[in-house]
């Protein structure tokens, strides 16, 4: 990005407060370890400008609320858990957006959680300022650290909700990544053409501190 486009960004959305809500935002509205890394990974590959877990909502004890910087606005994509969390917010504030749901088999995301949300991630993310995801996962999933019974809760009163949520709707997408559903529904749910290459299979058995 230029210097001038940024200079012209931080006055429309930071000073002017002039919110895109017209834009067709695309939003992966999935949880952690559902797949979220390669969605983001294929929306950029499909011409999109997309960021994953961007840092849009904060926890107030136990309360999430929105909190989005005006440079992520250069962005229209958005992907991950700080998405998912904010999806009743977003699809009243941008009336154009899509949004693309990514479950999971509960053994396998629990498998996978369990490998993820560890001591050593939660400190990571304290070590390099992210401390504020552990904080969403205490007000979401009860604690930062993996806990089976209490993430089994939240992901499904979350599945339950966002379903209800979007239930008929021509805008929301149920994708199962991890279950193999490759490229061509979410193009056609973008209407965009299917590309050449390979569906991305990102973030596969890898732990980071930000995933």
């Amino acid at each position: 990005m230029t210097l001038l486009r940024q200079i012209t960004d931080k006055i429309r959305f930071d000073i002017l407060k002039q919110v895109p809500r017209d834009r067709p935002f695309v939003f992966g509205v999935g949880l952690s370890k559902t797949g979220t890394t390669s969605l983001n990974d294929a929306l950029n590959v499909l011409g999109y400008r997309a960021f994953h877990l961007p840092p849009i909502c904060q926890a107030h004890g136990a309360q999430i609320v929105q909190d989005w910087p005006w440079w992520v606005f250069k962005y229209d994509a958005l992907t991950d858990m700080t998405v998912a969390l904010l999806f009743r917010e977003l699809d009243a504030e941008f009336p154009n957006a899509r949004f693309v749901y990514t479950p999971r088999d509960m053994d396998g995301w629990l498998k996978s959680c369990a490998k993820h949300f560890t001591p050593q991630l939660a400190q990571a993310r304290v070590d390099q300022g992210q401390s504020y995801l552990n904080a969403l996962c205490r007000a979401f999933y009860g604690s930062e650290v993996f806990d089976p019974d209490s993430y089994r809760r939240a992901y499904e009163g979350f599945d339950t909700d966002i379903r209800s949520h979007f239930r008929g709707r021509s805008n929301f997408l149920t994708y199962d990544i991890i279950g193999g559903a490759g490229w061509a529904p979410l193009c056609a749910f973008l209407d965009r053409p299917v590309p050449q290459a390979a569906f991305p299979k990102s973030n596969t058995g890898r732990v980071t501190p930000l995933g």
